[in-house]
């Protein structure tokens, strides 16, 4: 692994009394993709919202560093600027990325503007065509309620790429997609990432998915960190009984890369 670019040691959280995570462990690489797996409110949704600072999720204990940097406790300045050019984020709903009324071009511009980049056609032309977004201009132009579910999940993604993100991460960004359209979005996000040398932390509850693109494979059951295991492993040697059920739910993986 190349070096560790975000690093989570015996992170501890809660919403309230109940602790949603449990001493998780967790180290990410430079460029590396790692999904998370489990099933709904297992935590892996939380983790994400623990490593971005969201103030409703109290660290009870352990820490969160980023290139080496411990922001768990890190203010709103800092926070901000981190987030969005250094840790990017596409959350669950694609609808809540972008005011429905506004065309895609106005908001995008106004994101990049806030972080201090220049619009570059060329650039945005190209990101939406890898994510099989064709016509980029006709796109722009339009406005988020008049797209598709998919297509609303793809410009959330490119408006978060556009900032050239260290590392990013994704909530359940397929849970609103049919399956097909989902392993078509996770394998364009994937290409994306490789190609800008993008780290990929990604929650979802499809090991399948995560099988087609993922370098390693942690499992979250009940707030804690079951297995954790370069996929191949997890695949066909998987160590917990969860993660055996799990598999058995999908009877056909592939990497597929």
């Amino acid at each position: 692994m190349k070096g560790e670019l975000l690093k989570i040691e015996h992170l501890t959280a809660s919403y309230g009394e109940e602790p949603v995570l449990k001493d998780i462990l967790l180290g990410i690489g430079e460029g590396e993709s790692v999904f998370l797996v489990g099933e709904s409110g297992s935590g892996k949704s939380s983790l994400l919202r623990a490593v971005l600072g969201m103030e409703n999720l109290t660290v009870v204990s352990g820490r969160v560093l980023y290139d080496g940097k411990d922001i768990t406790a890190a203010g709103g300045k800092q926070r901000r600027e981190l987030l969005g050019r250094e840790i990017g984020f596409v959350p669950q709903n694609p609808a809540g990325s972008f005011n429905p009324l506004r065309r895609y071009e106005a908001q995008i511009r106004d994101i990049m503007g806030s972080h201090g980049l220049t619009w570059d056609p060329e650039e945005v032309t190209e990101i939406l065509e890898k994510l099989d977004l064709k016509e980029g201009k006709k796109l722009l132009r339009m406005r988020p309620y008049e797209m598709s579910g998919g297509m609303n999940q793809r410009m959330a993604i490119a408006s978060a790429m556009l900032l050239k993100p260290r590392i990013l991460l994704c909530d359940e960004v397929t849970s609103a997609l049919d399956t097909t359209t989902a392993a078509r979005v996770v394998k364009e996000l994937g290409m994306l990432c490789t190609q800008r040398k993008t780290a990929l932390l990604m929650a979802t509850h499809h090991l399948g998915i995560a099988a087609r693109l993922a370098d390693r494979i942690g499992i979250i059951k009940d707030g804690r960190m079951t297995e954790l295991g370069d996929t191949d492993r997890i695949l066909t040697a998987p160590r917990e009984v969860y993660t055996k059920q799990l598999l058995m739910d999908v009877p056909r993986l592939g990497r597929g890369r």
